[in-house]
């Protein structure tokens, strides 16, 4: 399967212009990849502040995406604010021609930026599928937690939708190959670059990892869009010679 990784710079409060980047990378990719993955909160950049959001921009967002995805044959994966029974989620989204496919709340929330006073939390995890694979997707905090990765159906790949800062990229790049070699799987983490309206610098090393933890791609500090081939039949010959999954409590 051929994934791309768009590392953006997100700018502030401006979705209609951070899907007109998408839109340039999707034509850049098209008939390269079948699924493309970006940051957290790609359509308006990491916002505390929920006045700040308009409920309308997630429809818009949603209607977009299914364009491209219908265009470019392409699924997209990606965390935007989402408004829902009078509360607000950052919420990962999948989405293909036909609509969005797979919703995840985020679960653990940047409470040292205090997220968790202006959005709710997801309270469960799911894998969505393509073709033969299993993808788990997680957004950003959730990296620091193994337990949410941990869950019965197995998944093939997580993906790490993130806004992590240059501060802690250290932590970043340790815990994604950690989660590979624990869920003998591959990791896929698709972080930002730039700098936003909280201070808050993002230095990307988006990044892929294979089920043995082996790096098979790195970003540097730059907006990128790279396409990695991800093989279903060296993940089984791994599973299967080192089933360590079995042995977890």
């Amino acid at each position: 399967m051929r994934v791309a990784l768009y590392q953006m710079d997100v700018l502030w409060l401006q979705p209609a212009e951070n899907l007109k980047n998408i839109q340039t990378v999707c034509a850049q990719i098209s008939g390269k990849a079948d699924i493309l993955i970006l940051p957290e909160m790609f359509a308006t950049a990491y916002v505390l502040d929920t006045d700040l959001l308009s409920i309308e921009w997630q429809k818009d967002i949603i209607k977009v995406l299914m364009e491209l995805c219908f265009d470019f044959q392409l699924i997209i994966s990606g965390s935007i604010p989402y408004f829902h029974e009078g509360k607000w989620f950052n919420k990962m989204i999948t989405i293909d021609s036909s609509g969005l496919i797979h919703e995840y709340d985020k679960i653990h929330l940047f409470s040292p930026a205090g997220e968790d006073k202006n959005y709710t939390k997801g309270d469960k995890t799911s894998v969505w599928s393509v073709g033969e694979w299993k993808v788990l997707p997680l957004i950003c905090y959730d990296l620091r937690f193994p337990d949410v990765s941990f869950i019965q159906e197995i998944p093939d790949i997580i993906i790490y939708a993130a806004n992590w800062p240059e501060s802690r990229i250290h932590h970043w790049d340790a815990l994604l190959k950690a989660r590979a070699i624990e869920n003998q799987c591959y990791v896929i983490g698709v972080n930002r670059v730039g700098t936003d309206e909280n201070g808050y610098v993002y230095p990307g090393h988006s990044v892929v990892y294979d089920y043995e933890g082996k790096q098979t791609y790195y970003a540097e500090n730059t907006e990128i869009c790279a396409i990695t081939t991800l093989t279903k039949t060296d993940l089984i010959s791994c599973r299967q010679k080192l089933p360590f999954y079995k042995d977890r409590l």
